[in-house]
C-alpha cells in the first residue's frame, strides 16, 4: 500500500501539498492564517452563521460537483484531493466581479459586509446549479447563513437577479471544469495519507479495505465523517482528536436499566411515539433501537414476563442462545 505524509489540494487555481496536517487543524485556520485568504471570515466558529462558507469540489462518479461547506468546523485533512474555492477566486482574471457579486452590489445586499463573503459563496453554489432560482430555493440555499443588519429581502433579490449579469456557463469555474476534473483525477494516487504529530495524527484510508486494516491496527482511533460534533469540540472546547479523546458509544454501552421518559411537550412533527425524538449519537441511538427491539422479540417467548440478557454484538447465534435460556427458565 503506497503511503504519503502530505495532503494534496487544489486551492483555487493552484495545486498545493501541505505537510504535517494535524487531525484538529481546521480548514478555516489554514485559509486565513497560513494562506492569508482572509475573505473567508470566522464568525461563530460552530457552523451556524455561514461567514466561513467556501466551496468544495469533488468527483462523484467522474462528475465534478461543488457544495458549500463551513470551513470553521471542516477539518483540513478531510479535503485531501478536493478543489477548495474561496471568495477570492470568484473575480475574473481582470478583477471584474462575479455575476452574484455584481447582483449583491446592485441590490444593496450588504451593509457591514462581514457575512457577505459567505452569503456570496452560498448563492454562487446555488446559481451554478439553478441559474433562475425561485424564492424557496434561495431560502433553502441561505439556511446556513445569518445576516444581522441587511435583512434578507435585498439578498433574495440579488439571488434572483444574478443571471442578468451573466450565465453560469461563462463563469470561471464552468470554463475550468475540464481542467479541474483532470487535476482532481491526477490527485487520486491510491495512497494512504498519514500526517500530523503523534498526538494529533490524521489517517486517511485509501479505500474501504484500507480503512478496515487501519481500524484493526488502531482500534481506539476516532472515526471522523461529517465532523459537525467533533468540529465544535475543537473550536469550542479546545479538545484534540487524539484517539483517547472520544469513541462512539455502542449499544452494548447502554446501562442495564434504561429508563426513557417521553417529553409530553415535544413539538416534533414526525409520526413517532408521542411525537418524541431521540437526541445523541445516531449510531448509538440506532444501536439501542435495534438491541431493544431484539430484546423485546426474545422476551415474547416468555410472554414478556422476563427481561432477557442479550449480549452484544447481538449475532443470530446469541439471539438464539437467549431464546433457549428463556425456554429453560433462565433469564
Amino acid at each position: 500500500m503506497p503511503q504519503r505524509d502530505k495532503m494534496r489540494i487544489l486551492l483555487n487555481d493552484r495545486e498545493i501539498a501541505v505537510p504535517d496536517v494535524g487531525a484538529a487543524r481546521t480548514l478555516l485556520d489554514f485559509l486565513r492564517i497560513e494562506r492569508r485568504l482572509t475573505g473567508t471570515k470566522e464568525g461563530c466558529a460552530e457552523g451556524d452563521c455561514g461567514a466561513c462558507t467556501v466551496l468544495v469540489g469533488r468527483l462523484e462518479g467522474g462528475t465534478l460537483r461543488y457544495e458549500p461547506v463551513n470551513a470553521c468546523i471542516r477539518f483540513l485533512a478531510s479535503v485531501d484531493g478536493y478543489h477548495v474555492v474561496t471568495v477570492e477566486h470568484l473575480a475574473g482574471t481582470d478583477g471584474a466581479l462575479n455575476p452574484v457579486q455584481r447582483a449583491m452590489v446592485a441590490e444593496h445586499g450588504s451593509q457591514c459586509g462581514f457575512c457577505t463573503p459567505g452569503i456570496v459563496m452560498a448563492l454562487y453554489a446555488l446559481w451554478m446549479q439553478v441559474p433562475e432560482p425561485d424564492e424557496a430555493q434561495i431560502e433553502t440555499a441561505l439556511q446556513g447563513n445569518l445576516c444581522r443588519c441587511t435583512g434578507y429581502a435585498p439578498i433574495i433579490r440579488a439571488a434572483q437577479a444574478a443571471s442578468r449579469y451573466g450565465p453560469p456557463a461563462a463563469d470561471r469555474l464552468s470554463r475550468d471544469r475540464t481542467r479541474v476534473t483532470a487535476a482532481l483525477v491526477a490527485l487520486r494516487d491510491g495512497a494512504r495519507v498519514v500526517t500530523g504529530p503523534e498526538e494529533d495524527r490524521a489517517i486517511l484510508p485509501a479505500d474501504l479495505d484500507d480503512f478496515a486494516e487501519i481500524l484493526a491496527d488502531t482500534s481506539n482511533a476516532t472515526i471522523v465523517a461529517g465532523a459537525t460534533d467533533f468540529g465544535l469540540w475543537v473550536t469550542k472546547f479546545l479538545r484534540t482528536h487524539a484517539p483517547s479523546t472520544y469513541k462512539i458509544p455502542l449499544a452494548s454501552d447502554r446501562p442495564r436499566i434504561f429508563n426513557v421518559a417521553l417529553a409530553e411537550w415535544s413539538q416534533n412533527a414526525e409520526r413517532t411515539i408521542k411525537r418524541s425524538k431521540a437526541v445523541g449519537e445516531p449510531p448509538f441511538m440506532l444501536g439501542i433501537s435495534v438491541s431493544e427491539a431484539l430484546s423485546m422479540a426474545v422476551a415474547s417467548v416468555d410472554d414478556y414476563r422476563t427481561c432477557p440478557r442479550l449480549d452484544a454484538p447481538a449475532t443470530p447465534e446469541r439471539v438464539l442462545m437467549a431464546v433457549e435460556r428463556l425456554r429453560e427458565g433462565a433469564p
